[in-house]
């Protein structure tokens, strides 16, 4: 993950200093996709560090590249997902309804009462739960029932869309989990779905999931300047799609310039070396 986050740091790093030196945005960003770095002054060298390195102590999420908070997230939650998961996997399946229940519902309390990264545990838990449906659980949907299914968790999944403008931020957070649940389960219950995806992925022979998440935010930054923040109608659609074919190309072109060969090299270094023959 870290030639991407690098790569993509220094992009935002561009774009904004290009961005503050012309003036910043006149019209303003929504909250949660504004960074931090465009209302300061100076070079904010000892932020920026921290973004290329992921220091996380000191390191401000919302300062260059908004996304990667669900890094910092993640990390935070990695200290305890091993004990949610062995709860979920290896007790009794009610025992993790239960612990995954309470903490969905519990969500908002525990995001006031607790560390707030805390509340994000019932979507991971949501997650854990996937492994232990029963393999027949789905046999007897046929492709309508699939289709009805897909087209519900995409609805739910948008709740997150909405989520600055419901009473309660966790609802719109846990109904896009349950949507992201659904589509998982359909992506690999649903045989026709899943065979499509597999060879699509044989044919790219690439995973840039990762590239579209991480560089999408800066892309989007720079054509939104670029544009004259002049956004109409008409130019909307067209500055939409240009975000997500520059998006994708920088995602291939760096997968196979920066990813994949630090994946090689990795493998290079921790691979086991044959023993020297006395």
């Amino acid at each position: 993950l870290y030639p991407m986050h690098f790569a993509a740091t220094l992009l935002a790093m561009a774009v904004l200093f290009w961005v503050r030196k012309n003036g910043g945005f006149l019209q303003g960003l929504p909250e949660g996709m504004d960074p931090g770095f465009l209302h300061t002054s100076g070079n904010q060298t000892t932020q920026w560090l921290r973004q290329l390195t992921l220091v996380m102590p000191g390191m401000d999420s919302n300062f260059a590249n908004p996304p990667v908070w669900t890094l910092m997230t993640e990390a935070k939650v990695a200290i305890v997902f091993p004990f949610i998961a062995w709860g979920v996997l290896r007790l009794p399946p009610w025992f993790g309804i239960a612990m995954v229940s309470l903490l969905v519902l519990g969500s908002d309390w525990l995001d006031h009462h607790t560390v707030g990264t805390v509340a994000l545990l019932g979507q991971f838990g949501l997650g854990a739960l996937i492994a232990r449906l029963p393999a027949d659980t789905f046999a007897p949907f046929g492709r309508w029932k699939w289709i009805t299914w897909s087209l519900i968790s995409l609805v739910l999944y948008s709740a997150v869309h909405f989520r600055y403008s419901v009473p309660n931020v966790w609802i719109a957070y846990y109904l896009g989990s349950f949507g992201a649940a659904g589509i998982i389960i359909a992506s690999i219950k649903w045989d026709s779905l899943n065979q499509k995806l597999t060879a699509l992925q044989r044919f790219f022979r690439a995973d840039i999931s990762y590239g579209l998440y991480i560089l999408h935010f800066p892309i989007m930054l720079c054509l939104r300047k670029w544009s004259g923040e002049t956004i109409t109608s008409l130019s909307a659609p067209l500055l939409f799609a240009a975000s997500v074919l520059l998006t994708i190309a920088l995602s291939v072109a760096l997968m196979f310039v920066a990813e994949r060969p630090a994946i090689e090299l990795g493998k290079r270094l921790t691979g086991k070396r044959p023993t020297p023959a006395p």
